[in-house]
């Protein structure tokens, strides 16, 4: 819009004190021509801007001419400049945020402000996809799940499960995206539950709208929610005898957590939570002759009869 455009001007110029017009039409992706018709209309409108030609030359603002769009403190504005990975904000169909509606928070931020705005910008990227490839989430469910909370909207959804795919009527309360992955929290016949979007085959708006519980918070519904599916999973605790040439390799691993590292006659012997036996017993085969499990003896007999089955199959 032609008013963002203009604030944004002032703002850049007062920020940079002088650019020239080829400088403004490429930090706000707009023609010269364009530009210098924003001038005229802001020099219309009584404010002191001028264009000075020659190779010094460029726009400026004249006197102590200074305008203050906001009276946010330094933290606040810092807030508003954390990346919060471009994958949500596609997903979601929010634009990313342009130097254009940025410029409106600084107002009259001092240039260190500034500075420091740039730094963060620069020395923190957060990205949201996943090392795994994984399915790309429906813009049109999820949009259609976002109305639906908005306008507190009944949802009918298609749900697939691993043996079957079923019908669900729910009240939308949240969306959460955990590692790039969305999941829909709603209410289901008076119980919360959560459903992963991708597994959303289709999502209709029904005509029924519906109160939300005034006492349901979605951060902590989350939190309690996933701590208690943590808690749930059976933990399976290997023992280890390991070489020392493998040792710091095991520790850079990632999802994987020493939990006890113990030296006993210069023999090193380390304790790893597992999932699964299975995890603990790929985990050991992975390393071959540099790992042996000591415990469980359940997944030293499984380890064995797995490597039967290799030695036989490769004769």
């Amino acid at each position: 819009m032609k008013a963002d455009r203009l604030i944004s001007i002032l703002m850049l110029l007062q920020m940079h004190k002088q650019l020239t017009a080829s400088e403004l039409s490429n930090r706000l992706e707009v023609s010269v021509r364009t530009i210098y018709r924003d001038i005229d209309s802001l020099s219309n409108l009584g404010i002191p801007i001028i264009s000075d030609r020659g190779s010094n030359g460029g726009i400026k603002l004249l006197g102590d001419y200074k305008t203050s769009l906001t009276g946010i403190n330094t933290n606040e504005i810092f807030s508003l400049f954390i990346p919060t990975g471009d994958k949500v904000l596609d997903d979601l169909g929010i634009e990313k945020l342009k130097t254009s509606t940025l410029l409106k928070f600084l107002g009259s931020s001092s240039h260190n402000q500034i500075q420091e705005i740039e730094n963060i910008k620069n020395y923190i990227y957060i990205d949201m996809h996943s090392w795994n490839k994984t399915n790309n989430v429906s813009k049109d469910i999820l949009n259609t799940l976002q109305n639906a909370i908005w306008k507190f909207r009944t949802l009918n959804i298609l749900y697939r499960k691993i043996h079957e795919t079923k019908e669900v009527i729910l009240n939308p309360l949240g969306l959460i995206c955990k590692r790039g992955t969305w999941y829909l929290v709603g209410l289901n016949n008076k119980i919360i539950k959560t459903y992963k979007v991708t597994s959303i085959e289709s999502a209709f708006l029904m005509k029924d709208s519906f109160i939300r519980p005034t006492d349901f918070n979605l951060e902590d519904y989350w939190k309690n929610s996933t701590s208690k599916f943590k808690s749930l999973i059976p933990k399976h605790t290997f023992k280890f005898k390991v070489n020392s040439c493998i040792l710091n390799h095991i520790k850079e691993r990632m999802f994987i957590t020493i939990s006890t590292t113990v030296i006993e006659n210069d023999e090193i012997y380390i304790d790893i939570e597992f999932d699964s036996l299975f995890q603990g017993i790929e985990f050991a085969f992975g390393y071959g002759k540099y790992i042996e499990i000591i415990e469980p003896e359940c997944a030293i007999n499984e380890l064995k009869r797995k490597a039967l089955e290799v030695i036989n199959l490769y004769k």
